[in-house]
């Protein structure tokens, strides 16, 4: 019997799970600012390297407004032909336009770097430009030196115009709006909003004025200011009667305590990650604790002490906040490739290779679990597979410095000395602790491809460096190989 009914049962569930608002799904992701019966605005948020799970998205023309840098994010559809369908990395103010379309997708961020965009639904269908709004960005130029406007979408519920404030410069004169106006900043500038103190603004900064309210403004700054505005021609929604007598003071009470809790829990992930990177481990650490006093779910904190702990030794106490983690979330990149990290830190190479593996499922762009898996099955004789994962590795990450070195050093195993030496000069750009070792192998290799003058040219550079660096038993090692190639001239 039960094999009967569970089918059954789950599709009613799925059918359910489908019909979910993001912001009920996902609440920490999805924000709305405003809503009426004809348009609904939501702040977005995908956190670096976050995986939300499946929500709906309801049948509505869409405009998105993105407030920041962000790199590429992954959207796997359910039930739609193009199955996953990766939005590239975007630039700050870019504004793009989708047609009505139902779909229900997972979202995960690929990148390092959040997300943060505006998401204007239009609950009825546009007046115009209906074929032209799939996909399509708006990145035009603007002039900078002259105030500027210009409608890029309008339907009955609202108008969107771009704006430039040129330097020094009157504009956004805005006499009693009838309804809402909503300014989205694209460009970091100084502004005096009529009577207003001056506010310095920032790109993804949103200004909001009422209905009923007037508006002037006026740069004050040297450069030019551009914004979007978007004019709601419908009122909010009006809150029902039930709603307005029903006490929700214990609520907000509860909500007021749970932001501050987790504000305050935030902070200290925020300074445990800039203690980490001043190299004060430690005090990383304490801060993390701290954090996860306030808030035993912050999944964050778990994950980078997997890491913090496996640097001081602690591997006991890595291992127990890689298990947590695991238990809020164990769909997370980082959380495996940190373990991978803390495994092979023991010597413990087919658990950290596993973890790598996990990772990659979980985020195939992840350079740096590329490299380190590369590097692992490098050491098994697998140079081909290794060279794959090292090639990727850059693909995904260009400045990689080990990634070319290691790939150099399969090349020259090939007797591929061309592409060996590209590899090589590429490994040397950052400059790190590692350069003089890069230009050791690149110099080696010109002499191996027969160039001895670049041979003997780029060992000097490798010497007079690790000698700089104070990398000695380096330096001595050069300078035995210049001397014997410097004496057979």
């Amino acid at each position: 019997m039960k094999k009967l009914i569970l089918p059954i049962a789950f599709c009613l569930l799925a059918s359910v799970a489908l019909a979910q608002d993001p912001t009920k799904v996902t609440p920490e992701a999805y924000k709305t600012e405003f809503e009426n019966e004809y348009v609904r605005v939501q702040r977005v948020y995908y956190a670096p390297r976050v995986k939300l799970p499946e929500h709906d998205h309801a049948l509505y023309g869409t405009a998105y407004v993105y407030l920041n840098d962000a790199g590429p994010v992954v959207f796997r559809h359910v039930g739609l032909a193009y199955g996953a369908v990766t939005r590239p990395a975007v630039k700050a103010g870019s504004f793009r336009l989708y047609k009505a379309v139902r779909e229900t997708h997972a979202v995960e961020n690929m990148s390092d770097t959040a997300s943060e965009f505006l998401r204007v639904e239009f609950k009825t269908e546009p007046a115009r430009d209906q074929n032209t709004l799939r996909g399509k960005y708006f990145r035009e130029d603007v002039p900078a030196n002259e105030n500027f406007q210009k409608t890029q979408f309008e339907n009955e519920q609202v108008r969107i115009t771009r704006l430039v404030c040129a330097a020094g410069k009157s504009c956004l004169e805005v006499a009693k709006a009838s309804e809402p106006i909503l300014f989205v900043v694209l460009s970091k500038a100084q502004f005096k909003l009529g009577e207003a103190r001056t506010i310095d603004l920032s790109p993804g900064q949103t200004h909001w004025v009422a209905a009923g309210k007037s508006v002037a403004g006026d740069n004050i700054g040297q450069t030019a200011a551009e914004l979007l505005r978007f004019d709601f021609k419908t009122p909010p929604l009006k809150t029902s009667e039930a709603e307005k007598h029903h006490d929700h003071s214990h609520a907000h009470e509860e909500n007021a305590a749970k932001a501050k809790a987790n504000a305050e829990a935030s902070a200290h992930l925020k300074r445990g990650a800039e203690l980490e990177g001043q190299g004060k481990i430690a005090e990383s650490i304490a801060a993390h604790e701290q954090a996860l006093k306030i808030d035993a779910g912050l999944v964050q904190a778990h994950v980078n002490l997997i890491s913090l702990y496996g640097r001081t030794n602690q591997f006991e106490k890595a291992a127990l906040a890689f298990r947590k983690a695991s238990e809020i979330n164990p769909d997370i990149p980082e959380l495996h490739f940190n373990f991978g990290v803390l495994m092979a830190g023991q010597q413990r190479m087919p658990e950290a290779a596993a973890a790598f593996q996990r990772c990659l499922q979980l985020n195939p762009h992840y350079a740096e679990a590329h490299f380190n898996y590369g590097a692992i099955i490098e050491t098994d004789g697998k140079l081909d597979e290794a060279a794959a994962h090292f090639r990727k590795a850059i693909e995904n990450k260009s400045a990689y410095t080990d990634a070319h070195f290691h790939l150099g050093r399969i090349l020259v195993n090939q007797n591929k000395l061309t592409e060996a030496i590209e590899q090589f000069q590429k490994s040397l750009t950052p400059e790190t602790e590692t350069t003089s070792r890069n230009l050791y192998a690149l110099g080696a290799t010109y002499l191996r491809a027969g160039d001895k003058i670049k041979a003997i040219q780029t060992l000097r550079e490798a010497l007079k460096l690790a000698k700089v660096r104070n990398q000695i038993e380096l330096a001595n090692s050069l300078e035995r190989d210049l001397k014997s190639l410097e004496h057979d001239k």
